[in-house]
């Protein structure tokens, strides 16, 4: 049997505040090292953002302001899913046209499969081409000094921790934010 409301106590009051390490990169090979030393110690990926600088610092978040870092190896993985998908289908598709003509439609397949690869080709240039263009956008961050990495801390006892983590990989400035989180919060809606 479920207690009644009335004897239910209500739980603690979330906190809207918000603790953040942040810190000032040189360069984007640096905020690449900082971003992987961070998911090594064991920081959620969720919790990291680059804050942009038209909004203060202290204030961005991936809602509002910020984006989300993409390393290197986050490209390298996003392309490999997209050519193994495209591989796939195409391997499935082929074969079963093969066997539903009984083997007449094989040159057209082969020939079929061959622009695919092609296409596979292009697309994997069109990525590194963008991979591109998102580092030299850091980089003139950087010299602009801008280049910001923000970790959310789910623990105050972290913020250390973070900060250490970020100056070793290069960080010219660190410090911890505290802000007020501007989610949207249902808790005065009348309905």
């Amino acid at each position: 049997m479920a207690p009644s409301d009335a004897t239910q106590k209500p739980g603690p009051a979330m906190s809207r505040e918000i603790l953040e390490a942040q810190a000032l990169f040189p360069s984007d090979a640096a905020l690449q090292e900082a971003i992987s030393q961070l998911e090594v110690a064991g920081y959620d990926r969720a919790d990291l953002s680059l804050p942009h600088v038209v909004t203060p610092a202290g204030k961005a978040t991936p809602e509002q302001g910020a984006e989300n870092p993409n390393s290197d190896e986050d490209n390298r993985q996003m392309r490999t899913l997209h050519a193994s998908g495209a591989g796939s289908a195409a391997a499935l598709l082929a074969a079963g046209v093969i066997i539903g003509s009984g083997g007449a439609a094989a040159p057209a397949v082969a020939a079929a499969v061959g622009a695919g690869i092609g296409g596979a080709l292009l697309s994997e240039t069109g990525s590194h081409i963008a991979d591109a263009a998102q580092h030299d956008s850091r980089e003139a961050a950087a010299r602009a000094g801008r280049l910001v990495l923000a970790v959310r801390l789910r623990e105050e006892k972290r913020t250390e921790d973070a900060l250490e983590i970020m100056r070793r990989a290069g960080a010219t400035q660190a410090q911890a934010v505290r802000r007020v989180d501007n989610a949207i919060d249902a808790t005065s809606w009348t309905g």
